[in-house]
């Protein structure tokens, strides 16, 4: 009879097809009907499965045929098991889907079907131990403050800039503070990553371009550059920015924004943020660059 749970959609499917499928697909149904009322299935359906099976492996591997036809129930059942937990995560996985725009939830950085190339879940991982305990962190713990200071709703972004993975989510971000304009805004945490060039030099950039209120056009045009960051680079887009050149070398070379680039990847550690980007909002977390949809279906109760 297990086997006949698992035959049955596989023939249901096959059946539109091809009529022969059409008689199994019944033969299953009744089994089926037959087991779940306490009666005997009387189609012979698991014995003629069995018979094939074993049949078929006898002529490339008779030892696998003996064994299979010896422990066929036990086998069954464990296909069974299989089957069903296949069509539990897949069922799940299409709730997620649906939901939130990705398979695994906003905070899973898992292999989606529907994202086979993992650009809805990749990040840039950082080299740090996660400690057991971690604190979600709340508005107002430093970083970056883009959009209206007196919003209902604050996503806090533990971002790199030189981070792939974080100048992706730049668009969708954007997205977000313009659709919610004046209810959201965003704390964006520079996160260092030790294994990125300029990580360390592009988070000082961006504490000495709000120096000179020009945080929020300097933060842009850094993560919607296409070009690598490099030194030049970061001083081109400061002088693109509007910046003081002379203010901004000066405050390059002082380095008077350590205690807050520190604070932000300590902050940062506490939260268990495993690489970049990774968002919070209230206490819920999301982990890569996620569709827009993500970020509604989060914002979207809160604002209520």
């Amino acid at each position: 009879m297990v086997l006949c749970l698992v035959a049955l959609p596989i023939f249901a499917l096959l059946s539109i097809f091809s009529v022969r499928y059409r008689r199994l697909t019944l033969e299953a149904v009744d089994c089926l009907l037959r087991t779940v009322t306490l009666r005997k299935c009387r189609s012979g359906l698991d014995e003629r499965i069995r018979a094939s099976i074993s049949g078929k492996l006898l002529k490339i591997w008779p030892g696998a045929a003996r064994f299979t036809y010896r422990y066929y129930k036990a086998l069954s059942w464990i296909i069974f098991i299989l089957f069903t937990w296949s069509l539990v995560v897949s069922a799940a996985g299409i709730v997620n889907y649906v939901k939130y725009g990705n398979c695994n939830g906003p905070a899973s950085t898992g292999f989606c079907l529907f994202d086979p190339t993992g650009s809805q879940s990749a990040i840039c991982e950082a080299d740090i131990d996660i400690p057991q305990q971690t604190v979600t962190p709340a508005p107002g713990e430093g970083g970056l403050l883009i959009g209206a200071p007196d919003a209902q709703l604050t996503i806090i972004e533990f971002g790199c800039y030189t981070c792939p993975h974080t100048r992706q989510a730049q668009s969708t971000i954007e997205q977000v503070l313009e659709q919610y304009r004046g209810k959201v805004n965003l704390e964006f945490h520079p996160f260092v990553l030790s294994r990125h060039d300029f990580s360390g030099p592009a988070a000082h950039a961006a504490y000495c371009a709000d120096e000179q209120d020009k945080k929020e056009t300097f933060h842009e045009l850094m993560l919607n550059n296409p070009e690598v960051i490099s030194q030049d680079n970061i001083d081109a887009l400061a002088a693109k920015a509007g910046l003081d050149t002379a203010r901004f070398d000066e405050c390059m070379v002082s380095g008077r924004y350590d205690a807050e680039v520190d604070a932000d990847a300590l902050l940062g550690v506490r939260a268990g943020v495993q690489g970049t980007p990774t968002f919070f909002i209230g206490d819920q977390r999301i982990v890569g660059p996620k569709p827009l949809k993500t970020f509604e279906v989060i914002i979207d109760p809160l604002l209520r």
